[in-house]
């Protein structure tokens, strides 16, 4: 017989351990002396205890390991169990691996950013003329309800009469019910009387001004949109500029249907010299 100190040393488990197994009945000693309390086991115990520990390492429960050890389980049981288990850290992984992918996508783009930034490009756009419609979309509606019969009501080959689809984005921030945004097209003539198209949607003609702008051409991903976001604010940020209007998406390759994502839009950001410099490390 051993010690509880020279049998935790053969099995390599802590006399912790099996203290707590004696406690909760799932592993005992060979013999407990009386008056001292000692606990002392035996090399024949060593398979009974290399079983608990296989099966704790599987994942199993304690008081599944102790139905395991009591033979209180039948085989169909003990079968369902491993399946169960099984499937559980099949799940496990591909969590894992999703993890593995999101964080790829997060390094991917930290070392895409300053690249990014460096090409931002600071553009004069002379005033313009855009045919289309504003309107206050609520969360129920979709901005496909309003672009494609734009964009279809005002043929793009007609170059002579029609330019860019554009989209201008009036909100101020991100709304959770409603968002104020303006769709057409790139006029280039003078006169042009409003057109009323499916739905009664109604396109008249306005004056977009002359801007200096902040642009930027992300590519062709939903992802890398807001990278290109992202890049233009921290452009602006690091220049000393500050953002002075809506934000226009101009697009220079169309998507071919709802859910297309392999379209070319530049992103342009109204910007203006900051009056007064902020100084991040002041603020409190």
């Amino acid at each position: 017989m051993y010690s509880i100190g020279e049998y935790s040393r053969i099995a390599q488990v802590s006399k912790r351990l099996l203290r707590y197994y004696d406690e909760i009945g799932l592993f005992q000693p060979i013999k407990v002396d009386s008056e001292s309390g000692h606990r002392y086991y035996s090399a024949s115990q060593l398979p009974a205890l290399n079983r608990i520990l296989a099966l704790k390492e599987l994942g199993l429960s304690l008081d599944q390991i102790r139905r395991f050890v009591k033979d209180d389980i039948s085989l169909e049981e003990i079968q369902g169990m491993l399946l169960i288990k099984k499937a559980e850290l099949e799940q496990q992984v591909l969590d894992e691996l999703k993890r593995i992918r999101t964080i790829e996508s997060r390094l991917k783009q930290i070392k895409d950013r300053a690249i990014h930034v460096r090409d931002v490009v600071v553009k004069q756009v002379p005033q313009q003329r855009l045919m289309g419609i504003r309107k206050v979309l609520s969360q129920a509606e979709s901005a496909d309800d309003l672009f494609w019969p734009v964009m279809n009501a005002l043929p793009g080959e007609n170059d002579s009469t029609y330019g860019a689809m554009t989209i201008v984005v009036h909100e101020d921030g991100i709304s959770s019910d409603r968002t104020d945004v303006e769709f057409g097209r790139l006029l280039h003539k003078t006169n042009h009387a409003p057109l009323t198209i499916q739905d009664g949607i109604t396109l008249a003609p306005r004056k977009l001004p002359a801007e200096t702008m902040a642009t930027f051409i992300p590519p062709t991903s939903y992802c890398a949109k807001f990278l290109g976001y992202n890049a233009i604010g921290e452009w602006v940020e690091a220049n000393h500029y500050a953002f002075a209007g809506p934000a226009r998406l101009v697009f220079l390759e169309l998507p071919k249907q709802p859910g297309d994502t392999d379209f070319v839009m530049e992103i342009q950001f109204p910007i203006c010299k900051r009056a007064v410099d902020l100084d991040l490390l002041s603020i409190n």
